[in-house]
């Protein structure tokens, strides 16, 4: 045996903590042996999504194998990437179905076998100007993905970060028990390989420090300016350049010239305020979620959790073991899920495993995600089902009756807290949020759920509209986030002295793939208006990196070709938009039952405002590359 290798039981009990569908793949893979490969993997139709499932005895015999391979020591070079063909007959082969061509593209890269797959190639030495340079506003996981993608290309760039730290959301929101709500393995950017997380679902402190690490090693940390607030940006038609309002610290604001401008600012930016009368006048403690510190003290107190969307749900049960008492004021009920090894660490076995077994990285990540590629099935209404008496369809309805199921379960059948936790609209209409504990936790002595809607707040009190007050200590909002202004707080000027936010108060935020809109050139927006996926195997950060991409391939064009500016075409816009609400009126976001309440993925338009409707493989095939002629490129004029 190999000295460095750890013994058989160590071995064994890596193996049993492994995805064994993503060991089968990886095993096969790595070694090509045949009676891996005839293992019959079947596909079962689950609830939610499918899954692929394969019988005890054959997974004992990967299990087995896999173990014996591990020992024996002599491991495939993961340096060696399989070919395209390859590579679908494989995701074939995981999938345990046949995938026609056209839906194998993104999954293909999901995988992420070469280092850099998402990431335009540098060609040879690119050749800008002196003092070409990019503004990247955000030093979140979309600004940091612009900084490497630029800095792989050798375009010169700054980061202006508002806050004295990276991380964005994952720097604002330090509340109690505040992680992902989506497994690390798909939070995650394609070309860091094998991070260590040391749990399933990586609480913030952990995220954080991963974005800090891949900007120290990417070399993107040394090109941020923190406490630097972009407050204004004004194009310049003429020399085709942004001139942006900076204020740093408590420095006076300077001007700052950059020919291109990448708006990383996010989705989740800019806090929603608590409005709710008498506020002001509470003799307590009042503290957004956002504005979260460590001196904030619930321990014997009496506290008020206004808001049960994923920020209240997660911090609930911690709040609870410690509070006096807990009142949570819930507006509209949610459909609050279960996550597999949610809040589960991992152990130091299978952190071995991921180290050192080859392509187990790879489909790890692919297993972990493959699931969310149907998840449209469930946004769309099947008419029949509904003429035959459903809802909305067969798989919706069914997602429903578990998860009413699960709530029974979760609150010991108290018929009081079922009245008052059951939706009346469909699963997936609005965001759905994973359970910590929130709904057991309701069945405390100590807490207390209402949802008769706020009146006011008194010096020492929420006072509800049938005139009950409940004596409060500290309040916490947990109202999220005002969505529906993206790019917000700067002012962004265009090409004609137009805001940009005049633009958008007509019908809301709209943008060409999410990334551009007409009249400004230059500026480009990620994870802006409709570029969520509403089904997606990929996770948010490998999205960002593919429209980082995006981005840098327009770059490269106008340094290619000379040219000062490039902007998206209206015609190009226009039809982009009307085939996206057209697409996005087959979703049930938009249905009768989901547009007459408030939900941020619907503006007041009645126009989907956040995610993009299109199934995954789609829409990623719309993200790959700029489509010939839908840009205009300008020169700029001679100085």
């Amino acid at each position: 045996m190999n000295p460095q290798m750890p013994d058989r039981e160590f071995v064994e009990r890596a193996v049993s903590a492994a995805d064994v569908n993503a060991l089968r793949m990886a095993l096969f893979q790595a070694t090509g042996d045949l009676e891996v490969a005839a293992v019959k993997a079947q596909r079962v139709a689950g609830l939610v999504a499918d899954t692929v499932v394969v019988a005890d005895a054959d997974a004992d015999l990967i299990r087995s194998k896999a173990v014996d391979y591990l020992i024996a020591g002599d491991l495939a070079d993961e340096a060696h990437v399989p070919s395209q063909d390859e590579i679908s007959d494989l995701i074939r082969m995981a999938e345990a179905r046949d995938l026609e061509a056209e839906d194998l593209f993104m999954r293909r890269q999901i995988l992420s076998f070469p280092d850099w797959t998402f990431q335009r190639e540098p060609k040879g030495e690119t050749s800008a100007p002196d003092g070409y340079s990019v503004a990247i506003v955000g030093a979140g996981f979309s600004g940091i993905a612009m900084g490497v993608q630029l800095a792989r290309l050798g375009i010169e760039f700054t980061i202006y970060e508002r806050r004295s730290e990276i991380g964005g959301v994952w720097s604002i929101n330090t509340y109690p028990d505040v992680r992902v709500d989506t497994l690390s393995a798909s939070y995650e950017y394609s070309f860091e390989k094998k991070y260590p997380w040391t749990e399933y679902f990586a609480r913030q402190s952990e995220v954080r420090a991963y974005l800090d690490h891949v900007a120290r090693k990417h070399g993107v940390f040394e090109h941020i300016v923190f406490d630097a607030d972009v407050t204004a940006a004004e194009f310049a038609d003429d020399v085709k350049t942004w001139s942006l309002t900076v204020s740093v610290a408590d420095q006076e604001p300077t001007t700052v010239v950059a020919n291109v401008v990448v708006a990383a600012s996010g989705l989740f930016a800019t806090p929603r305020e608590l409005s709710v009368e008498g506020a002001a006048d509470f003799s307590g403690q009042i503290v957004h979620t956002t504005e979260w510190n460590d001196s904030i003290d619930y321990a014997g107190k009496k506290v008020a959790i206004i808001g049960n969307g994923s920020t209240g749900v997660q911090l609930l049960s911690k709040v609870a073991s410690e509070a006096a008492s807990v009142t949570v004021y819930q507006r509209t009920p949610q459909w609050i899920s279960p996550r597999a090894k949610y809040g589960e660490a991992i152990s130091d076995e299978l952190q071995w495993l991921i180290q050192t077994m080859p392509f187990y990285w790879n489909w790890n990540k692919y297993i972990a995600g493959f699931a969310s590629n149907d998840l449209r099935e469930l946004l769309i209404a099947d008419e029949q089902w509904i003429a035959d008496g459903g809802d909305v369809s067969k798989r919706n309805d069914a997602m429903r009756e578990m998860l009413v199921g699960y709530i029974r379960d979760q609150v010991n059948d108290r018929a009081d807290l079922v009245e008052k936790l059951v939706p009346d609209y469909p699963p997936m209409t609005r965001r759905p949020v994973v359970d910590n504990q929130w709904y057991a936790s309701l069945t405390r002595d100590s807490v207390e759920l209402v949802t008769t809607p706020i009146d006011r707040i008194t010096d020492s009190a929420v006072q509800t509209a049938d005139g009950a007050r409940r004596e409060t200590d500290l309040i916490i909002a947990a109202v999220g986030f005002q969505t529906e202004k993206f790019l917000w707080p700067t002012e962004y000027i265009g090409a004609d002295g137009v805001s940009l936010e005049d633009v958008w108060k007509v019908q809301g935020a709209q943008a060409h793939l999410g990334m551009t809109v007409p009249g400004f050139p230059n500026l480009f927006m990620l994870y802006g208006p409709n570029s969520q996926p509403v089904a997606s195997g990929a996770g948010l950060p490998i999205w960002l990196e593919t429209w980082c991409s995006y981005i840098a391939e327009l770059i490269l064009q106008m340094l290619d070709n000379g040219y000062g500016s490039t902007v998206i075409r209206r015609e190009a816009f226009d039809h982009y938009n009307e085939q996206l609400h057209k697409e996005a009126s087959r979703l049930i976001y938009l249905s009768q039952t989901s547009a007459t309440r408030k939900n941020y993925y619907v503006n007041k338009w009645g126009r989907l405002q956040v995610s993009a409707p299109w199934d995954g493989e789609e829409y990623f095939g719309m993200c790959v590359h700029p489509h010939p002629g839908d840009f205009d490129f300008e020169f700029a004029s001679a100085e």
